[in-house]
């Protein structure tokens, strides 16, 4: 081989290694994740809904969780489970309260 095509095999090895490195190394170092969306569901039945979006709340307000979005996805909550989504909804923008029929039109299934 001669004295060029040494040095191109070289070049390239150490472009490869540095954009390798900083494919798996560097990426986890500034623990980059995407955001996740949440679905939480209201129904009448869960007798823990405000101990829930409490704790949801205090995730978005930390900043320490990746959640981009909650859905919170009334199926048949009761009138005050409605009104407890909605109030936190208005001082959450993360959230969002729809109907289960209104799912479809959300996603644009």
């Amino acid at each position: 081989m001669e004295k060029a095509e040494i040095i191109a095999i070289v070049v390239v090895t150490v472009i490869a290694a540095a954009e390798l490195f900083c494919l798996f190394i560097c990426s986890k170092l500034q623990n980059k994740s995407y955001p996740l969306c949440v679905a939480l569901p209201v129904n009448s039945q869960d007798k823990e809904l405000p101990q829930r979006l409490e704790y949801i709340a205090s995730l978005i307000e930390e900043g320490s969780t990746f959640i981009g979005t909650v859905l919170l996805i009334d199926i048949d909550g009761t009138q005050e489970q409605i009104q407890l989504c909605r109030d936190f909804c208005a001082h959450y923008h993360a959230m969002e309260l729809i109907k289960i029929s209104d799912i479809a039109n959300h996603f644009k299934i």
